[in-house]
């Protein structure tokens, strides 16, 4: 009965255009899977490279969703420019469920307001697009 109701929710969810649902297809089966309450996918680790849009998920590493199917958090495939800076392949990226970055690693520097942050070092944001921290140049 878990299973129907499931598929339907991310139909729905597919279907309201703003939001990607995953559903347990995309997860390693040999993996622990979590769901939140509603029933849709709260982590697992991926079987293949996981793609939305312009972003991928590295296969075989953690990814994670929001209770309303969007994606929170995932290990890049691939370098992803986004809010202005560039994360890095292989760094986890953590995106408020607005779909907003929050933190990632970045590939090259990055000029932020005033602040000169450092290539290969962590980067952080506020919701509201602030830069919340960073270690500078």
């Amino acid at each position: 009965m878990k299973i129907p109701t499931l598929n339907l929710m991310v139909c729905l969810s597919l279907l309201a255009g703003s939001v990607y649902a995953a559903d347990p297809s995309i997860c390693n089966p040999d993996a622990d899977s979590a769901f939140h309450a509603n029933g849709t996918l709260q982590s697992c680790d991926l079987k293949k490279v996981y793609e939305q849009g312009s972003l991928k998920c590295n296969a075989y590493s953690k990814i994670s969703f929001f209770k309303n199917g969007s994606l929170r958090s995932c290990v890049l495939y691939e370098d992803l420019a986004i809010g202005g800076v560039t994360c890095g392949d292989l760094a986890t990226l953590v995106l408020y469920p607005s779909g907003k970055l929050q933190s990632c690693t970045l590939t090259k520097p990055a000029v932020v307001g005033a602040k000169k942050c450092m290539q290969g070092q962590p980067i952080a944001f506020f919701e509201n697009g602030g830069l919340k921290s960073c270690v500078e140049e």
